[in-house]
Parts: structure tokens; C-alpha cells; sequence
């Protein structure tokens, strides 16, 4: 199954914003997530200018509204969406922080441009910190609830179509994971690594590349053989789980 792809922009301002705002977060801020199913009916969650801009731009280009290579100005970005400067350096930074953006000396930022030798170094770094984490998780005890609830939003994401949604529960199904080994400095190395990442995954399901039915099932088998105690197993599956959209993510810009 193929997903079709939402590019709805929900934290678009349409005015000028003022300093302090409140927007219906639909799907997550820079902090923990704040998806629907965690919210009461009516209840609001406050995000700031910052905030807001930072998930508008950040959908606009994992939904290549603005495209690989593209410049994004700070300038340029605080007269499009009605904001002050600091208010779109602080977007920009963050980022670029988070991989999405690069910038040289005397340069604007511009949409990271993924390349064969880049995907080999990313997925390889990947590989060697989550399978080592998933075979230490085979000999300790966790509750293992959030990993489960990711596959669960990931399952709803692909029923929807929403993209970016899909993109973040697949994120934060292997971040729950490494987190369990409380081990706050490689908490933070695989975050930075895998954040970098939401690129290439969103552009596996922009190209139809792996079915995320796929994805879904390969994750409930890696917590499988970790719930299992079975360590050569867990390192296995994650690995293939990798490798499926690698091999697929290279050969599409092979062919481009």
C-alpha cells in the first residue's frame, strides 16, 4: 500500500503574528510530542512564534514544497510568514541543528541535499547505535509502552496520509527505544542522527520507495525479539529494517 501524501500546512500564519501565540498543535512541537490522541477535546496547546515556524518550515520541506538545494533566507522567511527576524534565526538555527539545513561561512542556509556517500554514512552510524542498543535491551527490563504507542501512531498516520505525522512516529519508535538505556550523552548523539534522517524517510514515502504496512511490521518485529530476549535476532532485523530503505533510497537517486 502506497500512502498518499498530505501537505497541508496547519501552522501557516496567514497575518502577522504577535509575539505570543496559541495554535491547535496537530502534530509536534520542538519539545515532546503533542498529537491528538494525547490532548482532551478542546484543550489548546501554546506555541510560540518560533515554535510554529519552525513545524511550518520543517513540514515545507520534508514535503519538498521547498525543494533539496533550495536557499531559506532568514530575510526572505521573516517577510513570507508576517514574522521579526530573530523570530525566523531562531527557526532557521534550529534547523539547521536538526540537519534539515546547511549552512557555510557568509551563506544563507539551503535544504540539505542528500547525497549516496552522506545516506551510507548516516544509515551505517544508525546501524551501529541502534542495533547495540536493541541487544543490550534483550538483557534488561523495560516497559516498553511509548515504543508500542509509536507503532500504533504510525499505523493511524498511514490510514491518514498524513506524512509527516507518519515520518515522526517512525522517528520516535527508535528514539524510545535508545532512551531506555538511560544513557543521556548517546540519547543525544541518536537524536541529532536520526533527526537528520526525517529527511530521508520522508522522501522514501514521497517516492512510494517501502510500503509503510512494511515499516509497521518490521518495527512490531524488532520489539518482538527484544520482548524476546533474543539479541542475535533484534540486531538482524533491525539492520534489514534499515537496510530495506537505504538499498531503496539509493537506487531512486541512482535513477535520477
Amino acid at each position: 500500500m502506497s500512502i498518499a501524501i498530505s501537505t497541508r500546512i496547519p501552522f501557516l500564519p496567514v497575518e502577522p503574528v504577535s509575539k505570543n501565540v496559541i495554535h491547535v498543535c496537530s502534530h509536534y512541537t520542538s519539545g515532546d510530542s503533542v498529537y491528538p490522541e494525547a490532548m482532551e477535546d478542546n484543550q489548546l496547546a501554546v506555541v510560540s512564534v518560533a515554535d510554529s515556524l519552525t513545524n511550518a518550515l520543517r513540514e515545507r520541506i520534508l514535503t519538498q514544497q521547498i525543494a533539496a538545494g533550495d536557499r531559506v533566507a532568514e530575510a526572505v522567511v521573516a517577510q513570507q510568514f508576517g514574522v521579526s527576524r530573530p523570530s525566523a534565526r531562531v527557526a532557521v538555527e534550529r534547523l539547521i541543528g536538526e540537519g534539515l539545513l546547511e549552512r557555510t561561512a557568509h551563506h544563507a542556509a539551503r535544504v540539505l541535499t542528500l547525497r549516496a556517500e552522506t545516506l551510507h554514512d548516516m544509515y551505517l552510524s544508525r546501524a551501529v547505535i541502534e542495533s547495540s542498543a536493541y541487544r543490550r535491551l534483550t538483557e534488561q527490563d523495560h516497559d516498553y509502552a511509548r515504543a508500542e504507542s509509536e507503532i500504533t501512531r504510525l499505523h493511524t498516520a498511514t490510514a491518514r496520509g498524513d506524512l509527516i505525522e507518519l515520518v515522526d512516529a517512525d522517528v520516535r519508535f527508535h528514539r524510545e527505544l535508545v532512551d531506555l538505556l538511560g544513557s543521556a550523552g548517546l540519547s543525544a548523539i541518536h537524536d541529532k542522527l536520526i533527526n537528520q534522517m526525517r529527511l530521508c524517510l520522508a522522501q522514501v514515502q514521497v517516492h512510494h520507495l517501502l510500503d509503510p504496512a512494511v515499516i509497521e511490521r518490521e518495527h512490531r518485529g524488532v520489539l518482538k525479539a527484544i520482548r524476546a530476549g533474543d539479541a542475535d535476532l533484534a540486531d538482524r532485523l533491525g539492520r534489514e529494517h534499515l537496510e530495506h530503505a537505504r538499498d531503496r533510497l539509493l537506487a531512486h537517486l541512482g535513477s535520477e
